[in-house]
């Protein structure tokens, strides 16, 4: 899959372990608000493999773009990003969110849970939903970037 080619139309998200209160009242807020987001699959064994399973809901279209809130944002971008055509990014601020859809075209924002606020939850979901396209400069390296060093 190319670094740019998107084929979902929809979103989602997936949590790692139970909701907390304050993304709970964000999802109900995201659903009242006219957003239907996928519910991915959830974490019922090795976290490594359900990360990789979020990644490969990406890749196969299943959705276009996706937040996961987990435990560690770090070692769920460094899976997340072995899958072909996923851009994944750890973010802990709605600023930072932004920018890597934005700037990178981010498909995956990885959310560490540990303190979120509800603001922070329905921004990341909301900002999410939108998606964001791959800039061609950044398809460029990545394709360039796919016959190389990630293999």
């Amino acid at each position: 899959m190319d670094g740019n080619r998107q084929t979902g139309s929809g979103w989602g998200y997936a949590v790692e372990g139970r909701p907390s209160t304050m993304l709970q009242v964000a999802l109900r807020t995201v659903h009242r608000n006219g957003h239907s987001p996928q519910t991915l699959p959830e974490c019922n064994g090795e976290t490594c493999d359900w990360i990789r399973e979020i990644g490969e809901c990406l890749r196969s279209g299943h959705c276009r773009t996706a937040v996961l809130f987990c435990r560690d944002a770090g070692l769920a971008c460094c899976i997340a990003n072995k899958v072909p055509g996923v851009r994944a990014a750890a973010v802990w601020t709605v600023g930072q969110a932004e920018r890597a859809l934005q700037q990178m075209g981010a498909n995956l924002l990885a959310v560490e849970m540990s303190d979120r606020t509800y603001f922070e939850c329905k921004e990341m979901l909301r900002l999410c939903s939108k998606g964001g396209d791959c800039p061609p400069s950044v398809a460029c390296i990545l394709q360039e970037l796919d016959g190389h060093a990630h293999r």
